[in-house]
């Protein structure tokens, strides 16, 4: 696992204030050494990690940064002390599951925090524990950001309760901003909008780029389908087999029709591979690990709600959302729906972020084989409909996209460190950066 980074600071050689855009690049210097706490619970979060520590890096060379995660922020250079992508869920019972992780994580959080604590903490996704996290950091004076907060459409009732367990909320989508900035009138806790670096490195494929992308995976002619069950293991035992389902009646409609299905995480192909072969769909699925190559390629995406979701738009994909969660969840969502605590029960961020209804969902009860495929093949056999999809998700990056969205949160991220420090009276030289030469 990776490790500490160093290497002898740099001198200032300019005391003008740092920006975003000279926050980037090989020639920022910085004077003060900067501890940094990252921690998410799942494979999205884990990838976010990554790219925010990355960006920090290229502000504070030196920075050290610790926290729990996965093989993605461990490579970017987070020491993980607790590995923590398998404990995302989606659900009241399937929360249940992973409490006693959860428990272990909060417990060594703890342990380490009081140890060795950092200048500031960054919490990634992870709703619930984030936000009780959080409130724990604040009481022990570490100044706690929040990442990709508690999303609005499901906890916009309780922002003001949530926004007292953060010192500053990044946000990534424009409700956000609205719900969250709203909720901290009055209040110490500071709201930015930072967008979605999704929107930064996905853009709408060109008929071209899916010829190519379809070259490399399947050479075989007819339609190709992408299957994305989720990245959670809740998520792929209770809808992969819905989506391989769906997947043998359209093969039944169409012989001709191919899958590709990207894993989310290795760990899941062995229970992958056999949910394949008891259907005797080996010859018709193409395992791959490249889920945005996947959706490049394909003609349609059949898509469990989440991210996934997100980067199909961003990429110009049509696609079929499909949402189940257990019996105590949907009630509670339909309970807290009615009483005002949840706005609505469209799930889907394409849908959620344009406001409207653009994709199907298909959720709970109608989450079945049947319907999907009947769905599916309603799009299959209609390239108007798809065109008109396509077209109009190309409104989703212009709601979400500012550029250098990283940049953004990783600057806020080391301002803070900086504040806080300053504010318990230590030295902290002020971030400078060095212009390039001509």
């Amino acid at each position: 696992m990776p490790k500490t980074r160093s290497s002898e600071p740099c001198s200032p050689t300019s005391s003008r204030p740092l920006s975003v855009g000279q926050a980037i690049g090989p020639h920022c210097r910085n004077e003060f050494f900067v501890k940094i706490f990252i921690a998410t619970g799942e494979v999205s979060g884990d990838i976010a990690g990554a790219r925010l520590a990355a960006s920090i890096c290229e502000i504070v060379p030196d920075a050290s940064l610790f926290g729990h995660g996965g093989d993605n922020m461990a490579t970017a250079g987070v020491e993980i002390d607790f590995p923590t992508n398998h404990l995302g869920t989606v659900g009241v019972s399937e929360a249940v599951r992973t409490l006693p992780s959860l428990f272990r994580a909060f417990s060594q959080i703890r342990q380490r925090v009081r140890r060795d604590p950092p200048n500031v903490a960054v919490l990634i996704g992870n709703d619930v524990f984030s936000v009780l996290l959080g409130r724990w950091l604040q009481r022990r004076g570490v100044p706690t950001i929040s990442f990709f907060p508690p999303q609005v459409w499901i906890w916009g009732a309780l922002a003001p309760l949530i926004n007292r367990s953060f010192s500053q909320v990044l946000t990534c989508f424009p409700q956000e901003m609205e719900v969250y900035g709203s909720a901290a009138a009055g209040t110490d806790c500071k709201v930015t909008f930072v967008g979605h670096y999704l929107a930064e490195s996905l853009t709408p494929r060109s008929p071209h780029e899916q010829s190519e992308a379809r070259r490399e995976l399947c050479r075989e002619a007819g339609p190709l389908i992408a299957l994305l069950p989720g990245s959670r293991k809740h998520e792929i035992g209770r809808l992969l087999p819905v989506l391989l389902d769906a997947a043998g009646g359209l093969i039944r409609r169409n012989p001709n029709i191919r899958f590709v299905l990207p894993l989310a995480e290795e760990q899941y192909r062995r229970e992958v591979e056999s949910a394949i072969e008891r259907r005797s769909l080996s010859p018709f699925v193409i395992l791959n690990h490249d889920s945005h190559k996947a959706m490049q390629a394909s003609d349609l995406a059949l898509i469990v709600s989440g991210t996934a979701s997100l980067e199909a738009a961003l990429l110009g994909v049509p696609m079929v959302i499909v949402y189940r969660v257990s019996g105590l969840t949907h009630f509670v969502v339909k309970s807290a729906i009615t009483v005002g605590l949840m706005n609505d029960s469209i799930v889907g961020l394409p849908n959620l972020i344009l406001q409207r209804p653009v994709v199907p969902e298909i959720k709970q009860r109608h989450a079945n084989a049947r319907e999907l495929e009947r769905q599916a093949w309603a799009l299959l056999t209609s390239p108007g409909e798809r065109d008109r999809m396509a077209a109009e998700l190309l409104g989703v990056a212009a709601r979400i996209g500012t550029g250098n969205c990283m940049a953004r949160a990783a600057k806020a991220v080391v301002e803070l460190a900086r504040s806080a420090s300053s504010t318990a009276g230590h030295e902290t030289p002020s971030l400078t950066v060095e212009a390039p030469s001509p």
